[in-house]
């Protein structure tokens, strides 16, 4: 299970309801912005973002998009070409392409340690899909998020996904991190419009990418990258003419300046630790807390208060199956009240919006928000049936089921696991849900939610199965950030013309989504676009 904890004292959680975890998280993370990120102004250059908090504004602004008092004296300066803000796999990806391309380069990094998340990371296959293809899946994308996407971010990253996450797995090899072997979800196709669309990814599950830019950390130095570590970033630094030309960071309780003659890439991350800053783009994940520590947004901060603009509200969540047991298919799907609740698809990436009003009802009890897959001993043969109808459909990482020879004893069974999770769910409930589902099966149609008659198949045959999906601690990444072009430079609020010197790569930057929801279509999209747009913003920036 995912944790929260304060970083500067551990709580005892034990004595938390996640409703707790949720707003110690967030109070943990801006602490720890406050505390170490306080920002103050250079005299070299004009300062204009501070990750420290500015008041609020009397107009009602919100106190992150008011700039703090800037820094007016440094105790160190240092001269580099790129700047790299952030070691996740989209900084990392920057630095070493930019170091590859000849720049000197400067990595500064928050943590003490290159520090990211998620197991795969996806492209586009060139080699077998065609340009109509690849254009329908940037069509299909965009469908998806709701048409606010960027066309030509998606393009960017369908163009140079393949060659950049090459590059990144070789990257990888040589620091001793090889992806998964046979790994059934690296290569997928999917038939969009017509069009043969292959997809090709990096999958590093049981490794993570956390473990992926650990290991290509020493290569990235041995380019010619120099990583500080603890030495968040505080401000940018802009001249006369509005270009941004270096950072501040703290290093050791001092204000050091790195200037970068050719530009700052910011790579962040999101900003899920910042309650304000939830509540006021994302206000419909209030029921999730955050799965990660130290997402503050402080890119966002900075590049606004450097006259950049974050893309418009709602912005796009990812929250997953914290039990990280991919089951998207068509079978009964109950509540935690053992009730069928929606028309069941391959959606695992939206379950989250039902199971909402379920945490809220229940004063921020997680386990409301459980659901439940119940299947018998015929499922698995209606998956292989079904995927040749719906790709999507799949259970091939399914890590957690129960069964029984009735659906009373795999309710037990999943009840008797306290390691796991001892989740309950009342057999009797379940079994009338069953009961029912399988009238409307018989009847060859969907009286209660209008399911495809394909897809409506009875749980009569032993033994049966009950997979568990817990959502009240999946929150992965909030993915809206600044408005970028597709060289990555990140735009001026109103006018939407580049700031010369900033750039943004990863999930600071937007707007590559738009909908209400990560699509989980192309898995492995989200570092995959971060790898690649690295990848880009690096060479370009070094090529300047």
């Amino acid at each position: 299970m995912h944790t929260i904890a304060n970083v500067n004292q551990a709580p005892d959680s034990a004595s938390l309801t996640r409703r707790g975890l949720f707003k110690l998280g967030g109070l943990a993370t801006a602490v720890a912005a406050g505390t170490a990120l306080a920002g103050c102004a250079p005299q070299q250059g004009t300062p204009v973002a501070s990750t420290g908090e500015g008041a609020a504004a009397s107009d009602g602004t919100p106190s992150f998009l008011v700039p703090p008092e800037p820094i007016t004296e440094f105790d160190e300066t240092r001269d580099y070409e790129v700047v790299v803000v952030g070691a996740g796999v989209s900084g990392m990806a920057a630095a070493l392409s930019a170091a590859e391309a000849g720049a000197k380069i400067a990595c500064v990094q928050r943590e003490a340690t290159p520090s990211s998340q998620g197991n795969m990371a996806a492209g586009v296959d060139l080699n077998q899909t065609s340009e109509a293809g690849k254009q329908a899946l940037i069509s299909y994308l965009i469908k998806l998020a709701d048409h606010r996407s960027n066309r030509a971010l998606l393009e960017a990253w369908a163009d140079n996904s393949f060659e950049a996450l090459a590059w990144f797995k070789e990257a990888a090899s040589a620091g001793g991190i090889d992806v998964n072997p046979d790994e059934p979800q690296a290569d997928r196709m999917l038939h969009i419009n017509g069009y043969d669309v292959y997809l090709h990814a990096n999958t590093y599950f049981r490794i993570g990418h956390d473990e992926v830019v650990k290991a290509i950390a020493p290569g990235a130095e041995a380019a010619g990258v120099e990583f500080f570590y603890s030495c968040p970033a505080v401000q940018l630094v802009t001249d006369e003419a509005g270009r941004v030309t270096g950072v501040v960071c703290e290093e050791d309780g001092k204000h050091v300046l790195f200037n970068a003659s050719k530009g700052v890439i910011l790579a962040t991350g999101d900003y899920q630790c910042d309650p304000e800053m939830v509540a006021y783009y994302c206000p419909d994940i209030k029921e999730f807390p955050p799965c990660q520590i130290n997402r503050t947004g402080d890119g966002h901060k900075m590049g606004v208060w450097a006259g950049g603009e974050i893309e418009p509200t709602t912005h796009t969540k990812m929250i997953h199956d914290a039990r990280v047991g991919r089951v998207d298919t068509p079978h009964l799907l109950v509540n935690a009240k053992g009730e069928r609740f929606m028309c069941e698809g391959p959606m695992q990436g939206y379950l989250n919006n039902y199971v909402r009003d379920y945490i809220h009802e229940a004063d921020g009890d997680a386990a409301a928000g459980n659901l439940y897959t119940i299947v018998d001993a015929k499922w698995q043969d209606q998956i292989a049936e079904w995927k040749a109808i719906d790709p999507e459909i799949d259970a091939s990482n399914c890590m957690w089921y129960y069964e029984g020879n009735t659906i009373e004893e795999a309710c037990a069974a999943m009840a008797a696991d306290t390691e796991s999770g001892a989740y309950k769910l009342d057999a009797a409930a379940v079994q009338a849900t069953v009961d029912r589902y399988n009238e409307l099966c018989a009847k060859g149609a969907d009286d209660d939610f209008g399911k495809n008659p394909t897809f409506m198949r009875a749980v009569d045959t032993p033994p049966f199965m009950v997979v568990p999906h817990e959502f009240g601690m999946g929150l992965s990444a909030i993915i809206g950030g600044l408005l970028i072009n597709a060289d990555n430079q990140v735009l001026k609020a109103d006018e939407h013309t580049p700031i010369e010197g900033l750039f943004a790569v990863g999930n600071v930057s937007g707007c590559f989504y738009g909908g209400v929801d990560y699509p989980m279509d192309v898995l492995g999209l989200s570092i995959g676009r971060a790898i690649t747009g690295g990848y880009l913003a690096g060479k370009h920036v070094a090529a300047l």
